[in-house]
Protein backbone atom coordinates (compact mmCIF):
# COMPACT_ATOMS: atom_id res chain seq x y z
CA UNK A 1 0.00 0.00 0.00
CA UNK A 2 1.17 3.62 -1.11
CA UNK A 3 0.33 7.16 0.47
CA UNK A 4 1.19 9.86 -1.47
CA UNK A 5 1.83 13.16 -0.13
CA UNK A 6 1.34 16.03 -3.39
CA UNK A 7 2.04 19.64 -2.13
CA UNK A 8 4.09 22.11 -3.92
CA UNK A 9 5.77 23.61 -0.52
CA UNK A 10 8.32 21.47 0.81
CA UNK A 11 7.89 22.49 4.39
CA UNK A 12 4.43 21.42 4.23
CA UNK A 13 5.42 18.07 2.68
CA UNK A 14 7.94 17.41 5.36
CA UNK A 15 4.91 17.71 7.98
CA UNK A 16 2.84 16.06 6.54
CA UNK A 17 5.57 13.31 5.70
CA UNK A 18 6.28 13.66 10.00
CA UNK A 19 2.74 12.61 10.71
CA UNK A 20 2.57 9.77 8.39
CA UNK A 21 5.20 8.16 9.10
CA UNK A 22 4.05 8.34 13.32
CA UNK A 23 0.57 6.90 12.06
CA UNK A 24 2.81 4.26 10.44
CA UNK A 25 4.62 3.41 13.49
CA UNK A 26 1.76 2.57 15.43
CA UNK A 27 -0.03 0.83 13.53
CA UNK A 28 -0.17 -2.73 12.28
CA UNK A 29 -1.19 -1.60 8.84
CA UNK A 30 2.38 -1.42 6.51
CA UNK A 31 2.91 1.44 3.94
CA UNK A 32 5.06 3.12 1.70
CA UNK A 33 5.28 7.00 1.78
CA UNK A 34 6.19 8.84 -1.39
CA UNK A 35 6.31 12.83 -2.43
CA UNK A 36 5.06 14.74 -5.12
CA UNK A 37 5.47 18.71 -5.85
CA UNK A 38 3.11 19.04 -8.44
CA UNK A 39 -0.12 17.55 -9.97
CA UNK A 40 2.01 16.82 -13.03
CA UNK A 41 4.28 14.61 -11.16
CA UNK A 42 2.09 12.86 -9.51
CA UNK A 43 -0.57 12.38 -12.17
CA UNK A 44 2.15 9.70 -14.14
CA UNK A 45 2.36 7.20 -11.12
CA UNK A 46 -1.48 7.15 -10.06
CA UNK A 47 -1.60 3.57 -10.62
CA UNK A 48 0.76 3.01 -7.97
CA UNK A 49 -1.17 5.11 -5.62
CA UNK A 50 -3.71 3.72 -2.57
CA UNK A 51 -4.32 7.11 -0.64
CA UNK A 52 -3.76 10.69 -1.74
CA UNK A 53 -2.98 13.69 0.43
CA UNK A 54 -3.55 16.68 -1.58
CA UNK A 55 -3.75 19.88 -1.60
CA UNK A 56 -5.67 22.40 -3.77
CA UNK A 57 -3.13 25.20 -4.57
CA UNK A 58 -0.08 24.36 -6.20
CA UNK A 59 1.18 27.15 -8.75
CA UNK A 60 -0.49 26.67 -12.32
CA UNK A 61 -1.76 23.31 -11.04
CA UNK A 62 -4.94 22.84 -9.11
CA UNK A 63 -5.99 19.73 -6.95
CA UNK A 64 -9.51 19.81 -7.47
CA UNK A 65 -8.53 19.27 -11.30
CA UNK A 66 -6.51 16.07 -10.18
CA UNK A 67 -9.64 14.89 -8.05
CA UNK A 68 -12.41 15.29 -11.53
CA UNK A 69 -9.42 13.29 -13.45
CA UNK A 70 -9.16 10.67 -10.42
CA UNK A 71 -12.64 9.92 -10.25
CA UNK A 72 -13.74 10.30 -14.24
CA UNK A 73 -11.42 7.50 -14.67
CA UNK A 74 -12.65 5.35 -11.82
CA UNK A 75 -9.42 5.21 -10.16
CA UNK A 76 -9.66 3.68 -6.78
CA UNK A 77 -7.38 6.14 -4.73
CA UNK A 78 -8.76 7.71 -1.45
CA UNK A 79 -8.05 11.13 -0.94
CA UNK A 80 -7.98 13.24 1.32
CA UNK A 81 -7.20 17.03 0.85
CA UNK A 82 -4.69 19.07 3.27
CA UNK A 83 -5.07 22.65 2.35
CA UNK A 84 -4.73 26.27 3.44
CA UNK A 85 -7.95 27.19 1.10
CA UNK A 86 -10.98 26.93 2.84
CA UNK A 87 -13.23 28.69 0.05
CA UNK A 88 -12.45 25.23 -2.04
CA UNK A 89 -14.23 23.08 0.58
CA UNK A 90 -17.47 22.54 -1.13
CA UNK A 91 -15.23 22.16 -4.51
CA UNK A 92 -13.62 19.10 -2.71
CA UNK A 93 -16.78 16.98 -2.33
CA UNK A 94 -16.54 14.15 -4.24
CA UNK A 95 -16.67 10.22 -4.53
CA UNK A 96 -12.93 9.66 -3.61
CA UNK A 97 -12.90 12.23 -1.51
CA UNK A 98 -12.51 11.38 2.55
CA UNK A 99 -12.14 14.51 3.78
CA UNK A 100 -10.24 17.95 4.38
CA UNK A 101 -7.79 18.77 7.03
CA UNK A 102 -7.25 22.69 7.20
CA UNK A 103 -3.00 22.73 6.89
CA UNK A 104 -2.67 24.51 10.38
CA UNK A 105 -4.44 21.34 12.31
CA UNK A 106 -2.17 19.03 10.18
CA UNK A 107 -1.00 17.48 13.68
CA UNK A 108 -4.33 17.41 15.24
CA UNK A 109 -6.54 15.73 12.30
CA UNK A 110 -4.55 14.41 9.93
CA UNK A 111 -3.59 11.12 12.10
CA UNK A 112 -7.14 10.26 12.71
CA UNK A 113 -8.46 10.84 9.01
CA UNK A 114 -5.25 8.87 7.91
CA UNK A 115 -5.42 6.00 10.42
CA UNK A 116 -9.26 5.45 8.86
CA UNK A 117 -8.41 5.50 5.24
CA UNK A 118 -5.57 3.63 5.80
CA UNK A 119 -8.15 0.51 7.34
CA UNK A 120 -10.42 1.38 4.72
CA UNK A 121 -7.97 0.32 1.97
CA UNK A 122 -6.86 -2.69 3.71
CA UNK A 123 -10.21 -4.18 4.00
CA UNK A 124 -11.04 -3.79 0.51
CA UNK A 125 -7.59 -5.37 -0.99
CA UNK A 126 -7.99 -8.53 -2.32
CA UNK A 127 -5.74 -10.21 -4.71
CA UNK A 128 -5.59 -12.67 -7.49
CA UNK A 129 -1.84 -14.35 -8.45
CA UNK A 130 -0.14 -11.15 -6.50
CA UNK A 131 -2.29 -8.51 -8.44
CA UNK A 132 -5.15 -6.41 -6.80
CA UNK A 133 -8.16 -6.90 -8.29
CA UNK A 134 -9.30 -3.36 -8.42
CA UNK A 135 -6.40 -3.07 -10.67
CA UNK A 136 -7.49 -5.64 -12.94
CA UNK A 137 -9.55 -4.82 -15.79
CA UNK A 138 -11.02 -8.03 -17.49
CA UNK A 139 -9.88 -11.72 -17.70
CA UNK A 140 -9.51 -13.76 -20.66
CA UNK A 141 -9.19 -17.77 -21.51
CA UNK A 142 -6.28 -18.59 -23.06
CA UNK A 143 -5.79 -21.96 -23.61
CA UNK A 144 -4.46 -23.47 -19.98
CA UNK A 145 -3.72 -20.39 -18.54
CA UNK A 146 -5.90 -16.94 -17.66
CA UNK A 147 -4.86 -13.59 -19.13
CA UNK A 148 -5.43 -11.09 -16.32
CA UNK A 149 -5.39 -7.53 -18.21
CA UNK A 150 -4.25 -4.59 -15.56
CA UNK A 151 -5.74 -0.75 -15.11
CA UNK A 152 -1.94 -0.22 -16.92
CA UNK A 153 -2.57 -2.29 -20.10
CA UNK A 154 0.11 -4.83 -19.05
CA UNK A 155 -1.08 -8.05 -18.48
CA UNK A 156 -0.57 -11.65 -17.26
CA UNK A 157 -0.36 -15.20 -17.44
CA UNK A 158 -2.23 -17.18 -14.35
CA UNK A 159 -2.51 -21.02 -14.30
CA UNK A 160 -6.03 -21.31 -12.73
CA UNK A 161 -9.53 -21.60 -14.80
CA UNK A 162 -12.08 -19.31 -15.71
CA UNK A 163 -14.61 -21.17 -13.38
CA UNK A 164 -12.48 -20.93 -10.57
CA UNK A 165 -11.58 -17.63 -10.90
CA UNK A 166 -14.92 -16.53 -10.94
CA UNK A 167 -15.92 -18.55 -8.09
CA UNK A 168 -12.85 -16.73 -6.05
CA UNK A 169 -14.01 -12.98 -7.29
CA UNK A 170 -17.61 -13.49 -6.51
CA UNK A 171 -18.71 -10.89 -3.95
CA UNK A 172 -16.69 -8.54 -5.99
CA UNK A 173 -17.40 -6.31 -8.64
CA UNK A 174 -16.85 -8.58 -11.38
CA UNK A 175 -18.84 -10.45 -14.04
CA UNK A 176 -18.79 -12.92 -16.24
CA UNK A 177 -19.74 -12.15 -19.71
CA UNK A 178 -18.79 -14.94 -21.68
CA UNK A 179 -17.28 -18.74 -21.45
CA UNK A 180 -13.61 -16.75 -21.98
CA UNK A 181 -14.28 -13.78 -20.27
CA UNK A 182 -14.39 -12.00 -16.85
CA UNK A 183 -15.10 -8.21 -16.61
CA UNK A 184 -14.47 -6.16 -13.50
CA UNK A 185 -17.73 -3.58 -13.40
CA UNK A 186 -15.49 -0.69 -12.10
CA UNK A 187 -13.74 0.19 -15.96
CA UNK A 188 -16.75 -0.90 -17.84
CA UNK A 189 -18.05 2.02 -19.79
CA UNK A 190 -21.38 1.30 -22.07
CA UNK A 191 -23.13 -1.78 -23.32
CA UNK A 192 -23.45 -1.57 -26.97
CA UNK A 193 -24.33 -3.29 -30.18
CA UNK A 194 -21.97 -5.17 -32.69
CA UNK A 195 -22.99 -5.89 -36.28
CA UNK A 196 -23.99 -9.35 -36.08
CA UNK A 197 -27.13 -7.98 -33.78
CA UNK A 198 -25.38 -9.22 -30.29
CA UNK A 199 -23.87 -7.39 -27.24
CA UNK A 200 -20.53 -6.23 -26.62
CA UNK A 201 -19.23 -4.58 -23.40
CA UNK A 202 -16.96 -1.67 -23.49
CA UNK A 203 -14.08 -1.20 -21.72
CA UNK A 204 -11.63 1.66 -22.69
CA UNK A 205 -10.63 0.93 -26.12
CA UNK A 206 -11.85 -2.86 -25.90
CA UNK A 207 -14.89 -4.35 -27.28
CA UNK A 208 -15.50 -8.03 -25.83
CA UNK A 209 -17.94 -9.99 -26.79
CA UNK A 210 -21.33 -10.38 -24.48
CA UNK A 211 -22.69 -14.26 -24.78
CA UNK A 212 -26.87 -14.94 -24.71
CA UNK A 213 -25.76 -16.80 -21.81
CA UNK A 214 -24.62 -14.55 -19.96
CA UNK A 215 -26.35 -11.17 -20.94
CA UNK A 216 -29.31 -10.83 -18.82
CA UNK A 217 -27.22 -11.46 -15.71
CA UNK A 218 -24.55 -8.92 -16.43
CA UNK A 219 -26.94 -6.41 -17.53
CA UNK A 220 -28.66 -6.46 -14.25
CA UNK A 221 -25.12 -6.45 -12.46
CA UNK A 222 -23.87 -3.39 -14.07
CA UNK A 223 -27.01 -1.79 -13.79
CA UNK A 224 -27.13 -2.05 -10.10
CA UNK A 225 -23.39 -1.39 -10.13
CA UNK A 226 -23.83 2.17 -11.60
CA UNK A 227 -26.86 2.57 -9.18
CA UNK A 228 -24.94 1.82 -6.43
CA UNK A 229 -21.94 4.48 -7.27
CA UNK A 230 -24.78 7.18 -8.16
CA UNK A 231 -25.83 6.99 -4.42
CA UNK A 232 -22.30 7.21 -3.48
Amino acid sequence: MNVAICDDNKSYRDDIRKVCEKVRDRSDISFGICEFESVKAVKKLLSRVDILLLDIEMGDENGISLKNYIEENRLDIIIIFVSGYTDYVMDSFGLNVMGFVQKDDIASALPRMLQKALEMRSESDVYLAGIAVKNIRFVTAEGVYAKLILEDDNSKLHRESMSAIEEKLAGYDFCRIHRSTIVNLAYVDKIDNVQDGGKCAIVGKEHLKISDKYYRTFKDRFSEYCRRKAVY
